[in-house]
């Protein structure tokens, strides 16, 4: 991704998984799931360039910081062993997107 996050790919997943969460259809958490651990992929990717743009970067983590906590807890509560292969690979690339999320400093901490 040329240090720019693909927020489009994000996004999309993002709204998928909500409606996802509403209807709890395999097919949708599936493809979701690819598309999350590609997207993590491209941060991973991006974050190893030369060049990044970090204003994206921190306005994604600051949000990250928030819903991605919330996305894991949401995730294991549900119980369907239909949805179990999906469920285990969503909840493992959110919990590694806060781990960087994490290890990346708040914006707050980066202008003091």
């Amino acid at each position: 991704m040329n240090g720019e996050l693909d927020l489009e790919l994000y996004t999309i997943s993002i709204i998928g998984l909500n409606n996802a969460l509403e209807t709890l259809d395999k097919t949708s958490f599936e493809e979701i799931s690819n598309n999350l651990e590609e997207f993590y992929q491209d941060v991973i990717n991006d974050l190893n360039q030369e060049e990044i743009q970090m204003n994206d970067y921190y306005m994604f983590f600051e949000n990250g910081r928030t819903i991605f906590p919330q996305y894991i807890e949401t995730l294991k509560k549900i119980d369907n062993d239909e949805l179990k292969e999906s469920l285990t690979s969503l909840i493992n690339t959110f919990e590694n997107l806060n781990k960087i999320v994490s290890a990346f400093p708040a914006q707050q901490e980066m202008i003091q």
